[in-house]
């Protein structure tokens, strides 16, 4: 069964819609004086500390330290040619779409009240 456009135009704006809210996600968490600020992916983002400076050299060089292991233990994998094959398409092919940059999120009433005054989205 397929949708019809107008069903995909939705889901793509809803798709969009969440993409733009967890991007925007911060967690923070706080111990011992220390504050640290997490995004959606888990990356840390900030650190507050009058010693912040030392804490994030060591968390560089702790990731400095655990990338020969992981490229180590990823080697026979990625030396297989069928796995070297579908990564150079999936970099050749992530190369060629450009980048998206998410859109404001609407709520529902405002994106309807959008679509009302000019359905075929054509002052968007």
């Amino acid at each position: 069964m397929t949708m019809p456009n107008s069903a995909f135009d939705e889901l793509g704006i809803k798709v969009q819609r969440a993409q733009a809210v967890v991007s925007a996600i911060r967690g923070v968490g706080r111990a011992g004086g220390i504050a640290v600020e997490v995004d959606a992916e888990n990356r840390l983002v900030a650190l507050h500390h009058p010693d912040a400076h030392i804490i994030l050299a060591a968390y560089r060089a702790a990731l400095l330290d655990k990338q020969p292991q992981v490229d180590e233990a990823m080697r026979e994998m990625l030396n297989d040619p069928d796995v070297h094959a579908i990564t150079s398409f999936v970099h050749t092919s992530s190369a060629v779409i450009p980048a998206h940059h998410p859109q404001p999120v609407e709520d529902d009433d405002t994106y309807f009240q959008n679509l009302e005054q000019d359905p075929l989205g054509r002052n968007r």
